[in-house]
């Protein structure tokens, strides 16, 4: 019975852990797919990193607000919100026929899903743990971050390779 209440006392970080992972992992995937996925929306080169560069201006400009959004809302409903946003970004841009709704779906839904989600991210794991369990959390968050850095392109690189960038943004 102990074991498993000490199971399940880690399945929020590791719900947290995933959603990091897959915030990083994404614009890890677009940087190696610039190329592929340019040719593939017939676009240049400069339109897609046009694309990335307001993605991270989105969440940059807008990470405060989405904080903010959190402590009016929740930051559980907050993260269920932003997840649902993030996901319709994420949908949108696996569908993108062209440049301008994988602008949308990428730089302006994703981003915007991911002011919500970040935030309540740290202030979850936060309110979960105390103690030596909240270094374990926030610990196992950096894991997330770092292999999502490290495996971000070797991933998005085989599947655009051997599938579809689409994928990537599609799982």
């Amino acid at each position: 019975c102990v074991k498993i209440r000490t199971m399940k006392k880690w399945i929020p970080i590791l719900i947290l852990a995933l959603a990091q992972f897959v915030m990083v992992l994404d614009g890890t995937v677009m940087n190696v797919s610039i190329s592929t996925v340019a040719s593939d929306l017939g676009t240049t080169i400069t339109g897609m990193q046009t694309a990335i560069t307001v993605f991270t201006l989105t969440m940059a400009a807008f990470m405060l607000t989405g904080g903010k959004l959190g402590d009016i809302l929740g930051r559980q409903r907050a993260f269920r919100i932003g997840g649902v946003i993030y996901g319709i970004g994420s949908l949108t841009t696996a569908l993108a026929p062209t440049l301008g709704v994988l602008f949308l779906g990428w730089s302006i839904i994703e981003g915007l899903g991911a002011v919500l989600v970040i935030p309540a991210i740290a202030s979850l794991a936060a309110a979960n743990y105390k103690g030596k369990d909240r270094v374990v959390a926030f610990s196992i968050l950096g894991m997330a971050i770092g292999l999502a850095t490290a495996l971000g392109p070797v991933i998005g690189g085989y599947v655009t390779t051997y599938l579809s960038w689409r994928y990537v943004f599609a799982a």
